[in-house]
């Protein structure tokens, strides 16, 4: 039995981005890539933090016992980004106990964060002023263009680009073709996801 009925229209509130540098992720998530704002809180500490973000797991931070969390909201329109920054309080040390680790060796534990490109626009040059933009910042870019998956298949017509972002998060961009294979298929399960609440 799903539990649809008990989610919103818009089900997915925000993705949440582990980031090392605070500032220069809000000039990538904001200046760059035009997130709007939200809310920023700094400073987030104490044990009941750290049952409420699920502290008996391995990963999980102990906002009671020396660390802290800044935490930042940007919004892009059907979703926002949460940008999280957890650090040892004492010494303003981002953690790196569970660095990222290597695309290849992610396992179940891989993640990322995907951002849709409007239709009509020029992948490669969306790559280079994005490039140009981001100047100082680490990103790395490994192709300069969308991978195309071609016409055929359930998601024929997605084409995509996968990229590590100032802190080493994957970040991947989409351009899936107005009238393609995928482009339908995703709207009729967005449709029949957002008339099946109730």
């Amino acid at each position: 039995m799903t539990l649809r009925k008990y989610l919103n229209q818009d089900a997915v509130q925000h993705v949440g981005i582990n980031v090392d540098d605070m500032e220069i992720s809000k000039q990538f998530y904001g200046d760059i890539l035009g997130g709007v704002f939200v809310a920023e809180i700094k400073g987030i500490t104490g044990e009941e933090w750290t049952t409420i973000l699920n502290g008996n797991v391995e990963t999980a931070p102990q906002l009671g016992s020396g660390d802290a969390l800044d935490v930042c909201f940007y919004s892009f329109g059907n979703t926002a980004a949460e940008l999280l920054r957890y650090y040892d309080k004492e010494s303003g040390k981002t953690h790196d106990a569970h660095p990222c680790t290597d695309a290849n060796k992610q396992g179940v534990g891989g993640k990322h964060v995907s951002f849709n490109l409007a239709e009509d626009i020029d992948a490669k040059e969306f790559f280079v002023k994005l490039l140009d933009q981001a100047k100082g910042m680490k990103l790395s870019l490994n192709k300069d263009d969308l991978h195309h998956l071609g016409p055929d298949g359930e998601l024929g017509g997605w084409n995509c680009f996968f990229m590590a972002g100032p802190s080493g998060e994957r970040v991947e961009f989409n351009q899936i073709a107005d009238g393609s294979n995928a482009a339908l298929n995703m709207k009729k399960a967005s449709d029949q996801f957002r008339s099946s609440a109730g």
